[in-house]
């Protein structure tokens, strides 16, 4: 009978640190793979660069988030043609090539989008929601000027070289640079357009509803 009585208030502590860890269990993270997974995924090889954890609500803007952090924020030379054009719309994905993705995969990264800031901060997401943020900077060390994003998702982080902007600058084609800055990625080209808004599926439906994917 003793051990019962002492075992009851242990199994009434034990119950009550229980309930309390339940109420303190971080948020869900929710991923991109939400609205962006392709019919695929399930057993594709490869997890395309788009698909990442989202921050939540208080951490979207943060220097650090429980997905990582960007460094220094530091204002570009806005007398830059490429610093220009960067901060004077939205920029989106309308595709991109990616040799280790399928191509349903491939398709589902059209639309994520880039808002560039004067500051030198950056928003990004896809489609409608936005689901990182961080800091940019452009290099003109080499041939082509390269675009650093560092991202508050370290998945995000990325190094692109700017090799073209049409005369309208209104698209530009882009580089992901293999063995840079952020996760090792193959070599991957991009076609970014300028828009007004973001994006919404049904501006970019002759691209998502292929024969094939």
């Amino acid at each position: 009978m003793k051990y019962l009585l002492f075992l009851l208030p242990v199994l009434m502590l034990v119950a009550c640190q229980d309930d309390q860890a339940t109420g303190s269990k971080t948020q869900m993270v929710s991923s991109t793979a939400e609205f962006a997974s392709s019919h695929d995924s399930d057993t594709a090889k490869y997890k395309p660069l788009f698909i990442h954890g989202i921050p939540t609500d208080d951490e979207i803007n943060a220097d650090r988030t429980g997905m990582g952090g960007h460094g220094r924020i530091l204002p570009p030379d806005m007398s830059r043609t490429e610093a220009q054009v960067l901060t004077k719309s939205i920029w989106v994905f309308e595709f991109y090539i990616d040799s280790q993705a399928s191509l349903p995969q491939t398709a589902q990264g059209t639309g994520q989008w880039m808002q560039f800031n004067p500051d030198g901060t950056f928003i990004a997401g896809h489609w409608q929601q936005q689901t990182h943020s961080g800091a940019w900077y452009l290099d003109y060390q080499e041939k082509f000027p390269k675009l650093t994003l560092d991202s508050n998702v370290d998945r995000m982080d990325a190094v692109w070289e700017i090799q073209a902007i049409n005369a309208e600058q209104d698209n530009m084609g882009w580089r992901r640079v293999p063995d840079a800055f952020g996760p090792y990625r193959k070599s991957i080209m991009g076609k970014v357009i300028e828009l007004y808004d973001r994006p919404t599926r049904q501006q970019f439906e002759h691209l998502l509803n292929q024969p094939g994917l």
